[in-house]
């Protein structure tokens, strides 16, 4: 199996399970950017008169972790079940894939030229594994949802795919996008952080858009400062502009180029050539990471009594950008007024209130302005709780929790699972599979 690109390993709950299975199961290197091809013995070997609609998946992972070859992201099964081929890329994550100066060296994005140049050679190469060029699908979770619909609707990659397969993130999401002045100013708290600023000699512009032969200069010298700078130490000391619940440090950036807009602008335009999408979300997206980010408050095994006071305080520092008028409202809405003083029933708000904010309502935003731009739009909701979840009950369905069904671990005999379970990934691997043929 290739190599992991650079990033931190999850280690909230050292040894289980549930979180393990998300970190790198291979080398982590710069030396990362590799694909993976599962393609039906028919086609590969075949006369090239019959080939296989092609699925290409981007992972998840908020655009600092991630890769290819985590054993859920195995296509065996889904591969053989509905005879179509399916593809998977590396792409650098985190600084490494999204650090922005404004500049060619560190242009914001590299992550995002990443996946279009895998996806770009894919299409030009699917022929020879027995592959359609013209029936290629994007499909990814999380910030792979996020990057699938940024090549639908970016110049850059815009045409590439047919068709486009987001789970649980799009880029209007407020953590899949971030604009140049807030990735500048991550950029330079970095290059802080990493010990090379030189305020002295060639101060570092406080934007982006100041251009002089001075900032060159000075970017010019932080960039031949950064090469020498271990990996490991990027990847460390990138995490102290984390800014709170979903607040990631690196995101894609309003560059001009792959991002020519705020993504809001760009759906309301809808220049998005001829596409169809599926596109959907979980009951309980916000579980884990209220779980993750509060991790005083909640107790990952069973349910937590919020009380009223403690729920006000968490629900202020969610939305501490928000002005108050917007805060209070939100308090309204997630506020059973009746049972105030139940304090586990606070709990499912807070985990509401973040599921609907950070995945839900973007998700039904992006899939309303597609629809009234005419395009044909497929959505589902998932609902189901695996029996495989190591989470606890009250965690509910989670985010991620389809992507097991998505690539049918469930046909695995050797696991315990349901036979409706078993049936549940049948019927979602063929729904994915017709998508992507017709």
């Amino acid at each position: 199996l290739p190599n992991s690109c650079y990033q931190e390993r999850y280690e909230y709950f050292p040894g289980f399970e549930g979180e393990e299975m998300w970190n790198p199961n291979t080398n982590i290197s710069e030396d990362c950017l590799y694909l993976n091809i599962w393609v039906p013995a028919r086609f590969r070997k075949g006369d090239g008169k019959e080939r296989a609609s092609l699925l290409v998946w981007i992972y998840g992972g908020g655009y600092m972790s991630g890769t290819s070859t985590l054993d859920i992201y195995d296509a065996d099964m889904m591969a053989a079940a509905e005879e179509v081929a399916v593809a998977s890329m590396q792409y650098r994550v985190g600084a490494f894939g999204f650090l922005y100066l404004g500049v060619d060296e560190a242009p914001g994005n590299a992550g995002l030229f990443d996946q279009a140049l895998a996806i770009r050679w894919l299409r030009d190469n699917a022929a020879a594994f027995g592959a359609d060029p013209e029936s290629l699908t994007l499909f990814g979770e999380s910030a792979g949802g996020g990057s699938v619909s940024i090549h639908l609707v970016s110049p850059v990659s815009k045409g590439l795919a047919r068709r486009g397969i987001m789970q649980s993130g799009t880029v209007n999401a407020p953590w899949s996008h971030m604009t140049a002045e807030r990735a500048f100013a991550v950029a330079r708290t970095l290059i802080k952080d990493c010990g090379c600023w030189n305020a002295t000699t060639y101060p570092l512009p406080e934007e982006p858009a100041q251009k002089s032969k001075e900032n060159e200069k000075a970017i010019e010298e932080v960039m031949e400062c950064m090469r020498f700078v271990e990996p490991k130490t990027i990847s460390v000391q990138q995490w102290n502009s984390y800014s709170g619940i979903l607040g990631f440090p690196s995101a894609p950036t309003i560059d001009g180029v792959f991002l020519p807009k705020h993504p809001l602008e760009m759906l309301k335009e809808g220049d998005f050539g001829k596409t169809e999408i599926l596109i959907g979300s979980n009951q309980d997206e916000g579980t884990y990471f209220i779980l993750c980010d509060f991790i005083e408050d909640f107790r990952r095994e069973q349910a937590s009594f919020l009380p009223r006071d403690k729920f006000l305080d968490i629900m202020n520092t969610i939305f501490k950008d928000r002005n108050q008028l917007e805060k209070d409202a939100i308090v309204f809405q997630y506020t059973d007024w009746e049972n105030l003083s139940d304090g586990y029933l606070n709990q499912k708000m807070i985990g509401e209130v973040v599921g609907d904010y950070f995945f839900v309502c973007p998700t039904n935003h992006f899939a309303q302005t597609f629809a009234e731009h005419g395009m044909n739009v497929y959505y589902y909701f998932f609902t189901h709780r695996s029996s495989s979840s190591l989470w606890g009950e009250w965690m509910g369905v989670m985010h991620g929790d389809e992507i097991e069904y998505v690539f049918g671990h469930p046909l695995n005999t050797s696991l315990e699972y349901s036979e409706s379970e078993r049936e549940l990934s049948r019927r979602i691997m063929h729904v994915y599979g017709r998508f992507a043929r017709t």
